[in-house]
């Protein structure tokens, strides 16, 4: 029962880690309620995640980097949270109002609305990214340093997000993408599937020792 758990467990946090992977590059664009609601799922799923992981580390490598790691990342997946539901109800609703609309003069008032409002849910991601990079740094100095997960993954992961820290503060507030830059969010995204893979993995050798 207890590898059925972590099994599922897995299959969730690397189900969720694909749907950002998949939205960020544009691969799914669908605009449907199911699809809505598994991006909304992500942040929940993570702070799940980030927490089972510092709970394994937390035996062998207990101490300050650890615990600033576990709290900025799920201070971070909170606001991704919130930045994606303050995003989809802005976009609702302006595709509402400027459907429903044929006048010239209303419907650019409308595009001027939601460009200002817009700047909020960016505001609320630069948030996100400041704690993200900043707890997958630390936390990558605690793997590097640990037995189970080495230096290859400790490195990928500082650069991966240091890079992306460095990026959206130069560009701010516009995101990289939008400043002719490359995103780097996928590829911090790479990452948590060789972490969660290689955290199942870990966690099913622990279970079936005995």
């Amino acid at each position: 029962m207890r590898k059925t758990r972590l099994s599922v467990a897995a299959w969730l946090g690397l189900l969720v880690v694909l749907v950002y992977l998949a939205t960020a590059t544009g691969l799914l664009q669908d605009d449907s309620q199911l699809l809505r609601a598994a991006v909304f799922a992500i942040g929940p799923v993570a702070i799940v995640g980030v927490l089972s992981i510092a709970q394994y580390l937390a035996a062998d490598k207990p101490g300050l980097a650890l615990r600033t790691a576990s709290a900025f990342l799920v201070s971070a997946f909170a606001l991704l949270t919130l930045m994606l539901v303050v995003q989809q109800a802005v976009f609702i609703r302006y595709h509402e109002f400027s459907s429903a609309t044929a006048d010239a003069a209303t419907l650019a008032s409308l595009q001027a609305a939601f460009r200002l409002v817009n700047e909020v849910q960016l505001g609320i991601d630069v948030c996100f990214d400041i704690f993200y990079c900043t707890g997958i740094i630390m936390l990558s100095v605690v793997m590097y340093r640990h037995r189970d997960f080495g230096r290859l993954i400790g490195i990928f992961g500082a650069l991966a997000a240091a890079a992306l820290l460095a990026l959206n503060l130069v560009t701010f507030p516009r995101p990289p993408a939008d400043a002719g830059l490359v995103d780097l969010g996928p590829l911090t995204g790479v990452w948590w599937v060789v972490v969660i893979i290689q955290f199942s993995r870990l966690r099913r050798r622990a279970s079936s020792s005995p």
